[in-house]
């Protein structure tokens, strides 16, 4: 707890800096050595963490954990869990593909007097879900990088139909063309998309689609910057964006487009998470978490931690999330190993925790 003490003194003297410390790690638990996706978020008191892959076959589970690290519920799905997002403060959307099948499919799923309740729906032949946008008029909207088949366009210098709106199992594309959608997020009923120029290219976009109108507007535009992910600051009209090529977050105006400001970061930038007026960003390359108060023009981290162990047992952060009530900072890494052609014989995909020494330090600077 003196950790904890030392950062109320240097607010108490005005600054809002944490030296880098020695906050411990702890597993909360163990993925599959084949485990190939990042798929976790924290809500206020839930973490959720899915899992695809078991002794390197298809399992696919959902898990339920307390920001403690304790274990509330878990829930065998049909699909694997390719991407998952927050819906509401004890709901998250999960999507993925139902080998049987053949087919993409989409479930909701909430935390209800400790029990995980969930509905499926498996989008028909046709549609093809990449991830889950957002909601919008009534409507869910899915981004299919490979577009819509039955697109009769035959131009092929113009993007595919890659956006889709469904209320139950039809895919339903709308005539808005955007290049290869990479993620992507719902603000004042508009789809906001990272738009990239084509596979291993570091150019890209952030588009904005009126799914009433079907109109599409550049946001931002980005050379080098290798965009990643886009979510809205809460509370603001401001969108932040992970240029993960040039080591740095982008915020800009979702209205104007305007750029607000770019913030360095100590690496390439794959994931972040808000947490009262902060950021918290996970850096893949040197495991390090940085903490970032957007209350303050001042773009150096307010706290800068790195994840101590060993590359034998974390590969790299390829997911981070924050459980709001408590400050406490999950990390994810999620590196596929293949049997087949490589000796699997350590376990480098698990989901770590800080703990609460560094939640409660968080929980001070940010709220």
């Amino acid at each position: 707890m003196g950790n904890f003490f030392n950062i109320v003194a240097s607010l108490m003297m005005g600054t809002l800096f944490i030296a880098q410390t020695a906050f411990s790690v702890e597993t909360v638990t163990l993925l599959d050595r084949g485990e190939p996706y990042a798929a976790m978020v924290a809500q206020k008191g839930i973490f959720w963490v899915g899992h695809s892959r078991k002794q390197f076959a298809s399992e696919y589970r959902v898990e339920v954990y307390s920001p403690e690290g304790k274990l509330i519920d878990k829930l065998s799905l049909t699909h694997s869990i390719s991407s998952m997002k927050k819906v509401a403060s004890d709901t998250v959307v999960m999507t993925g593909i139902n080998p049987t099948a053949q087919l993409t499919e989409y479930t909701f799923a909430k935390l209800e007097n400790g029990k995980i309740r969930a509905k499926t729906t498996r989008i028909a032949l046709g549609g093809f879900i990449n991830f889950w946008i957002g909601s919008a008029n009534g409507k869910h909207y899915f981004a299919d990088m490979g577009g819509n088949p039955n697109d009769t366009n035959t131009d092929f210098n113009l993007p595919a139909q890659t956006i889709f709106s469904s209320s139950g199992s039809m895919a339903n594309y709308l005539s808005t063309r955007v290049r290869m959608p990479i993620a992507g997020t719902v603000h004042n009923g508009k789809l906001l998309l990272v738009s990239g120029e084509a596979i291993g290219s570091p150019k890209g976009k952030i588009v904005e689609v009126d799914p009433q109108t079907q109109q599409m507007r550049v946001l931002f535009t980005s050379q080098n910057g290798n965009l990643g992910t886009l979510d809205v600051i809460p509370g603001t009209q401001d969108v932040m964006t992970n240029a993960r090529g040039e080591n740095k977050l982008i915020v800009f105006d979702s209205v104007t487009g305007q750029t607000r400001r770019e913030i360095p970061t100590q690496g390439y930038s794959r994931s972040f998470d808000f947490t009262g007026h902060c950021v918290v960003v996970g850096n893949d390359e040197n495991n390090s978490i940085e903490v970032f108060d957007l209350k303050s023009q001042d773009n150096k981290s307010v706290i800068n931690e790195k994840i101590t162990l060993p590359s034998t047992e974390f590969s790299g952060i390829k997911q981070i999330a924050v459980d709001d009530s408590t400050g406490i900072v999950f990390a994810r890494s999620s590196l596929p190993c293949n049997p087949m052609m490589e000796v699997c014989d350590k376990d480098i995909n698990r989901v770590v925790t800080f703990g609460a020494e560094l939640g409660n330090s968080i929980r001070t600077l940010c709220h």
